[in-house]
């Protein structure tokens, strides 16, 4: 059995019951509270949906994101859809990635500030090991991202080269001499 006096449970399920009756629920009732609170469980968005995350950040704005996927359109030369999306992947692979090493960053920040508020009896080096659950957490996707970016790369590098062995360019191939 609980610790709470029978008095207190019986008070706990008499405002239970009327904040669901009148619908004075906890938590924010309006659009602009919901919006303000929709992030406040986001700890390093790693797993998250949308490609950019809707924060305000310096490194997470939709332009940067853009530019990125346009400089790799330019180098990787995309023929096709199946490119185009490999091509998305990367780029996407990429942007998680940055988010990881940013979490990391920010984990190491803060066993250095934990570091000089308590003065543990630690070598200040290892604070920059992995050692709490959620840096962990973070190394492991981190790990994915960088196979994900790999496999996609080597998916496009295989295709673009099937590519060019079944359609040479005829602007490449030496022109044959006559004699």
């Amino acid at each position: 059995m609980s610790g709470t006096n029978p008095k207190q449970l019986e008070a706990n399920r008499c405002n239970a019951q009327r904040s669901t009756k009148s619908g004075d629920a906890c938590g924010p009732r309006t659009s602009a509270g919901k919006a303000r609170v929709k992030f406040n469980a986001l700890k390093h968005g790693l797993l998250a949906k949308s490609v950019i995350l809707p924060i305000r950040s310096r490194s997470e704005k939709q332009s940067h994101f853009d530019a990125l996927l346009a400089q790799l359109i330019e180098e990787l030369k995309p023929v096709g859809i199946l490119e185009d999306m490999l091509v998305e992947k990367i780029a996407v692979s990429y942007w998680r990635l940055r988010r990881a090493l940013r979490a990391e960053a920010g984990e190491i920040s803060d066993n250095i500030r934990d570091f000089r508020r308590y003065r543990f009896d630690t070598d200040p080096a290892t604070l920059a090991l992995p050692s709490s659950s959620d840096t962990l957490k973070i190394v492991r996707y981190q790990n994915a991202i960088e196979r994900q970016l790999h496999r996609a790369i080597t998916q496009l590098q295989r295709l673009q080269e099937h590519r060019c062995l079944s359609h040479p360019d005829p602007s490449e191939t030496p022109p044959i001499d006559p004699n």
